[in-house]
């Protein structure tokens, strides 16, 4: 499984957005997970890709005050629901107003899981990669 792209995409008055088809392709069926994710952007995944994250989440130790609070925070935003006929899901107001979106929206690939982001906000995030700081962070994690 691969989520990959970029796309904008708008959100219509009852909180709906099409899910880009490559990105729907990668679903294990018509389940998907949405939930808070780091940089105010929500974060899109398939059951499968849920449950790894589950499972990469427990890992953290519930001794550690940090681990609990993002563990807390994730799990407690997650909302399930399932693409629609026209292939649309409804992106919750609570996920809507943490990640500043409207009506238009950028949609990107992001390998496991997709993301949903505020144009405003990609735009910042893609810009700290377009100073060239891509190369310094490949070095930096031995990419």
């Amino acid at each position: 499984m691969s989520f990959t792209g970029e796309y904008r995409h708008t959100v219509d008055s009852k909180g709906r957005l099409i899910v880009p088809s490559r990105i729907r392709d990668e679903l294990d069926d018509e389940a998907i997970v949405l939930t808070r994710y780091f940089n105010g952007c929500i974060a899109m995944w398939s059951r499968r890709g849920w449950a790894d994250l589950e499972r990469s989440l427990l890992q953290l130790g519930r001794s550690n005050p940090e681990a609990r609070s993002v563990v807390r925070s994730v799990a407690a935003s997650a909302h399930q629901d399932e693409v629609d006929r026209q292939g649309r899901i409804t992106l919750p107001a609570n996920l809507r107003d943490y990640a500043g979106v409207d009506r238009n929206v950028v949609v990107t690939g992001a390998l496991d899981h997709g993301e949903i982001w505020n144009p405003e906000a990609w735009a910042q995030e893609e810009s700290k990669v377009q100073e060239g700081r891509l190369d310094e962070l490949a070095a930096e994690l031995n990419f």
